[in-house]
């Protein structure tokens, strides 16, 4: 009878033991790849990072990374907060060091590859910053490879992204921003604008500000601004739709370009189109002949210039 106690208890004890080791083998299985903490040497298949800073307003951000989509948000908040998710290959996360640090009013985000890119690295790496800050803060930013989006900022705003997107609204303050191989997008923002992309068109609306656009190889539609207005593409059609003539100048070495203004305006206008036709739905006191507009309209006014070297002009009146 004590021998047969025995063996059950035995056989028991074996149980437990075999439950245990198959337990700890499925949390194994599930947690391969757990996520490290911050300061430790490696970053498992995933991270996300959080950094907090009490800032006032009018600071400013600089944000430096060598790749990485960039979201930033205003708030009403005297907090600016940083949120970074990584994702891909173990190999390619560790190699890719942050570093925050705040100087006084201003907080610093550095992004850095230890290792050089190589063409055919198939290691799959996908990293995002979301950043929310007071509304009130400038901001100097630059990711060498991804999109920038920027919500409800008053203050300074200066971008640079070497291959992405670029969706700007409800900005308010000096815009100077640059892509070399995206689309650039702006609404519902006023101040001063300087938006140049090597690739995409140039999108803006309802801007208040003067404007200074250029891209070199697509095109540029521009409705109810209010400001002066400079524009060039390589490549491409130019429409403009603004709500006043405070000085307009355009030019396309390949395109259409068509200018639309309400009646009341007046207007000094110098329009060429080399190789295409010109129009004028308004009364023009001078001459169109041969592809070329000149003379003034409602007694003369701020300037509008336009040339193309592969289309037409038409200057229309607002329905």
């Amino acid at each position: 009878m004590k021998t047969s106690m025995s063996i059950t208890i035995k056989l028991m004890i074996l149980v437990l033991i075999a439950l245990g080791f198959a337990a700890t083998l499925i949390a194994l299985s599930v947690n391969k790849n757990p996520i490290v903490e911050e300061g430790d040497d490696e970053w498992g298949d995933s991270k996300r990072i959080e950094r907090t800073f009490s800032v006032q307003p009018d600071g400013k951000l600089v944000l430096d990374t060598d790749e990485g989509n960039v979201t930033m948000i205003g708030s009403d908040s005297n907090e600016l907060r940083v949120v970074v998710l990584a994702s891909g290959s173990s190999d390619r996360l560790k190699k890719f060091k942050l570093d925050f640090h705040q100087d006084d009013n201003t907080v610093n985000v550095i992004g850095r590859r230890k290792a050089k890119f190589r063409f055919f690295d198939i290691h799959y790496f996908d990293i995002r910053f979301e950043i929310q800050l007071p509304k009130h803060f400038n901001i100097e930013l630059q990711t060498a490879g991804g999109n920038i989006v920027a919500r409800n900022v008053e203050g300074n705003f200066h971008g640079k992204t070497s291959g992405g997107e670029v969706d700007l609204e409800e900005l308010d303050g000096e815009i100077d921003v640059t892509t070399s191989g995206g689309n650039i997008q702006i609404r519902h923002s006023k101040g001063t604008f300087t938006l140049y992309t090597s690739g995409g068109d140039i999108v803006g609306k309802s801007v208040v500000g003067p404007m200074n656009v250029e891209t070199s190889g697509g095109n540029i539609l521009l409705s109810e601004t209010d400001g002066q207005i400079t524009a060039s593409t390589s490549g491409g059609n130019i429409k403009v739709e603004a709500n006043d003539n405070k000085g307009i100048d355009l030019s396309t070495s390949g395109g259409n370009i068509r200018i639309t203004l309400p009646k009341s305006i007046s207007a000094n206008v110098d329009a060429k189109a080399f190789g295409g036709e010109v129009s004028c739905e308004f009364e023009l006191a001078g001459t169109i002949k041969e592809g070329k507009m000149k003379g003034k309209i409602n007694g003369g006014g701020n300037p509008i210039k336009a040339e193309t070297s592969g289309g037409n002009i038409a200057l229309n009146v607002v329905e």
